[in-house]
């Protein structure tokens, strides 16, 4: 059934990029396009699923029990667990939704869950990819190295991608300056440490796709991911100047903060 699964992704992959080359390989980047955020979306999702399948990081997480009968005796790995399990909570259903910008866009439910469980279980799986290739480079190191270098493995990537992709072309604009910061420094960066940590620890890497689905379905709610048919109006993700005349999401400006509405309704100084 899973080798099924894994053929039918490269079909639709195909199939995703043939209609992106199609239909929205023109598309104007200073206008959001539901739709074409869409297709981009489920070009990444097939990927992730496609890569992890080839490198064997699949195997492993399908060969490794979800849980064991000794955690479940382990009152360490008890409180590791439960404790991801609330600071995932707390932090991506609590703090991110309550500093996230919507620009009013509405609440769907039938289409936001399934974008957010895709998305969580792709980046879950990119995480293990990289945990894998990391622990397999450094067999012979310590613990704390290979979370280290995992840590600015997937720190390093997902920036790039996040900030030079997926929050240009996929995303809805969501965040400010002040935002940015906050979840980096409050939310992004200690869950993935923590994450790191627990998959070096104990080896559940199904728990850890499902704490990063928990995370991004969250994400995928609060920002309010248009479905793809939506027609209603958002704005494009703010396209900020950099190096070698590259853009970055660099997060929404305002010409007048305090007064803002938008950014008043994100409990957002700017």
């Amino acid at each position: 059934m899973l080798n099924v699964t894994n053929y039918i992704s490269i079909v639709l992959l195909v199939l995703f990029l043939a209609l992106y080359m199609a239909r929205f390989r023109g598309v104007d980047v200073n206008r959001f396009s539901p739709p074409a955020a869409w297709v981009r979306a489920c070009i990444f999702f097939c990927a992730c699923w496609i890569i992890c399948w080839l490198t064997g990081t699949q195997t492993m997480i399908v060969e490794t029990p979800v849980v064991t009968s000794a955690q479940l005796q382990n009152g360490a790995w008890i409180a590791w667990t439960i404790g991801l399990f609330m600071m995932i909570l707390i932090g991506y259903w609590g703090v991110w939704a309550r500093y996230t910008m919507r620009f009013d866009r509405k609440l769907h439910l039938l289409t936001q869950i399934p974008f957010g469980l895709l998305w969580g279980v792709s980046m879950g799986q990119l995480i293990l990819i990289m945990w894998r290739t990391v622990s397999g480079i450094g067999a012979l190191w310590p613990g704390w190295l290979i979370v280290v270098v995992t840590l600015v493995t997937v720190a390093s990537i997902f920036w790039v991608w996040m900030v030079f992709y997926w929050d240009l072309y996929i995303a809805p604009e969501h965040d400010s300056k002040y935002s940015i910061a906050l979840k980096t420094i409050v939310l992004h960066i200690p869950q993935s440490l923590m994450c790191v940590i627990y998959v070096t620890l104990y080896h559940n890497f199904v728990i850890l796709i499902a704490l990063q689905t928990l995370a991004l379905v969250g994400a995928a709610i609060f920002m309010r991911m248009p479905s793809p048919w939506s027609q209603e109006s958002t704005p494009p993700a703010r396209r900020h100047p950099f190096i070698f005349g590259l853009v970055y999401a660099g997060g929404y400006v305002s010409s007048d903060p305090k007064n803002d509405p938008c950014l008043k309704a994100a409990h957002l100084p700017y």
